[in-house]
């Protein structure tokens, strides 16, 4: 069975954005509304939260335009591009501190955009935050496309470990597995399945391509 991005897995995928947005966009909402009922000595720390808020909603639309959008296909060449998404993703997650990767090569159509949806993957499996390490390496003739972590908990919830180790319908997937189906997709673009390596606090995910 191929994993495809159907009408549904759109609307899902959809809905993932929506609830990676709401929150920035409400603190706008909130913040704005208090300038009305604060008196000026609050006016600066308020401007400050809309500020914050704002920025942090704008990191999130760049990276999910190019994680889900058809621009990151193509666009992203090199992983300083990737790299700084994925730094911007992170100003507002103090849950989790990034490795930079040792080299900077150029990246394959398709290949950027699976690194940054295998860097949300690997999020997910530090519920307790940690340290994650984005890569892409040649190996045996071949490039290793990789995201590695360490910290508390490592684990893989149940339902995206259906999605990546077994082949399941479009119509089975929902909103809290969606992204682990559109990565499994995206990695099989580019000639590979996602392998899944969890334990003694510890996750590693990769791509052969």
């Amino acid at each position: 069975m191929t994993y495809t991005v159907d009408r549904r897995i759109a609307e899902l995928l959809c809905s993932r954005i929506c609830h990676e947005l709401v929150a920035g966009v409400a603190a706008i909402n909130n913040g704005v509304e208090l300038i009305s009922e604060i008196d000026s000595s609050m006016l600066d720390e308020t401007m400050a939260l809309i500020g914050t808020s704002a920025r942090q909603a704008s990191v999130r639309v760049q990276y999910y335009r190019m994680a889900y959008g058809f621009a990151g296909h193509d666009a992203l060449s090199g992983m300083p591009d990737v790299m700084n998404l994925i730094k911007g993703l992170l100003e507002s997650e103090s849950r989790f501190t990034l490795k930079m990767p040792d080299n900077s090569p150029r990246l394959e159509a398709g290949w950027g955009k699976l690194l940054l949806n295998m860097f949300v993957l690997g999020m997910d499996c530090l519920p307790r935050g940690g340290a994650v390490a984005p890569a892409v390496t040649t190996e045996g003739g071949g490039v290793l496309i990789e995201v590695a972590g360490r910290g508390g908990e490592a684990r893989l919830s149940d339902r995206c470990r259906d999605v990546l180790t077994r082949q399941v319908r479009s119509d089975e997937v929902s909103a809290l597995n969606v992204h682990a189906y559109y990565t499994s997709a995206l990695a099989a673009e580019v000639g590979g399945g996602l392998e899944i390596d969890i334990g003694d606090g510890a996750f590693s995910l990769r791509v052969r391509a």
